[in-house]
């Protein structure tokens, strides 16, 4: 088996004449309004990685399922998908004209005479839909790929049974620090940079890897964000790998680059470049901690500082008609803090959680009724007064009620959270706001938005399917 690393979560196997991609992404990541280079910046074509016998999208986030990416593919090409995946993301695949096939986990299936095994991981609210995936070829030889799962004890326990020692395992980075952490914190990055390590510690010592490929973290920012890029990437691969060798040196530490290639023949691997991933120049991702201390760290995703009276109407109605019900519904954890909130002395915050929506040079707070499930207006002297809460660009609320956008891409880099009481109701927990914007809980809403993404691929010049 021959495994060449396409960039960020992407791998090709390659087993006789023919070969299977996992999460292939060509240049820009996400199907949303907004689009993300891959990083480092490289090539892909698909006439160079044919003949392709089928392509597996692990998950439906921005970084992995790509409509542009699967447009570009041979039309004879089979999509594979978790059966935990939206009815959206498999019918979009459907529409595009390929055969769609859903895999379970624990039940192996076999594609270019591999042998692939899906293996669950613990419930994760964001990633609902994502399980490893185990890869082995009748030589021996063996790939295991966590993906954006944390390791199920009973999967460690099968692993111990069925494939205790593998070829080659996979460490994904998969740490995202929203920025609001850096904003309050300028040190912030030194304390994750030691978190990350102990979850590779931990990796290391649940897995038993003999060697591990670092990938993840595979994207950029461009045009007016560009800046984000020296203060967003605070525990890169780089970083990563060089303490990996350091504190965990038993073990064969490889930093992912596109185009690296690796045979596995049993136990045995070889390492070198492949021709079929062309690298090309790269934008500077350095981490540099002054640059968190811009004047405005919280840029509109959208681009847009500003959206006309009467969209921002729709973006306010929606707010008062029924955001306040979807937060009751979809946020549990988040509404049981609420409920032991109201019970605290706080005499310089409301009991409550509170919502900014910002539109060119304004505010508009709305609070949160706990009983009523509602909110209303207050007056612009009141925003921020709740004790904890969000401030968001009505243009990026409004992508996320369209159904338009990856509502995590969004939270990760322009919402502003605050909490005046972490120990009740950290920033983490506030996540649960944007739950209900996902695909598993509003599948017609974003089937719409892929339909008109593939009508929009469909009328380029260079489309692959009519």
């Amino acid at each position: 088996m021959r495994i060449t690393f396409l960039g960020h979560q992407g791998w090709r196997f390659e087993s006789g004449n023919s070969s299977v991609l996992l999460d292939p992404i060509l240049e820009d990541i996400g199907n949303g309004a907004v689009g993300l280079p891959v990083w480092p910046r490289r090539r892909l074509d698909f006439h160079k990685l044919a003949p392709l016998e089928a392509v597996i999208v692990s998950h439906e986030h921005a970084d992995h399922f790509s409509l542009a990416t699967l447009a570009a593919l041979p039309p004879r090409c089979r999509i594979f998908i978790s059966d935990l995946s939206s009815l959206a993301m498999g019918t979009a695949i459907a529409e595009l004209g390929f055969a769609v096939t859903r895999f379970s986990a624990l039940k192996s299936f076999s594609l270019c005479g591999l042998e692939i095994t899906a293996l669950p991981g613990l419930y994760n609210t964001l990633e609902p839909d994502t399980y490893a995936l185990l890869v082995r070829d009748p030589r021996g030889g063996s790939f295991l790929t966590g993906i954006d799962t944390v390791p199920h004890p009973d999967v460690l326990a099968w692993l111990a049974r069925h494939c205790p020692s593998r070829t080659l395992d996979n460490l994904t980075n998969n740490f995202v620090e929203p920025r609001q952490a850096l904003v309050d914190d300028p040190t912030a990055w030194v304390r994750s940079r030691s978190v990350v390590a102990g979850n590779m510690l931990e990796f290391v010592e649940k897995f038993r890897p003999r060697r591990a490929v670092v990938s993840g973290q595979g994207w950029c920012f461009q045009g007016a964000k560009a800046k984000l890029n020296q203060s967003f990437f605070s525990v890169d691969n780089a970083w990563l790998t060089s303490a990996a060798r350091e504190l965990a040196a038993h073990v064969d530490w490889f930093e992912g680059a596109p185009g690296m290639r690796f045979e596995l023949n049993g136990d045995a691997l070889a390492v070198d470049r492949g021709p079929d991933v062309d690298e090309i120049a790269r934008p500077d991702r350095t981490f540099v901690p002054a640059a968190i201390r811009e004047p405005e760290p919280f840029p509109p995703w959208s681009g847009a500082r500003t959206i006309p009276v009467d969209r921002l109407r729709k973006v306010r109605d929606f707010v008062v008609d029924d955001f306040g019900r979807i937060l009751g519904a979809h946020a549990p954890n988040l509404m049981q803090r609420l409920y032991y909130l109201k019970f605290q002395a706080l005499p310089s915050a409301s009991a409550t959680f509170g919502l900014t929506i910002r539109n060119a040079g304004a505010r508009h707070a709305f609070e949160l009724d706990y009983g009523r499930l509602t909110f209303a207006e207050v007056g612009a002297a009141a925003a921020g007064r709740a004790a904890i809460g969000i401030e968001i660009w009505a243009s990026d609320l409004e992508l996320l009620i369209g159904a338009e956008e990856d509502a995590f891409m969004i939270v990760e880099s322009a919402v502003r959270i605050w909490t005046r009481v972490p120990e009740l109701v950290d920033a983490p927990m506030l996540l649960e706001t944007f739950l209900w914007f996902t695909p598993r809980f509003r599948p017609n809403e974003f089937l719409r938005a892929y339909r008109a993404r593939i009508r929009e691929l469909r009328a380029q010049p260079e489309a692959k399917h009519a």
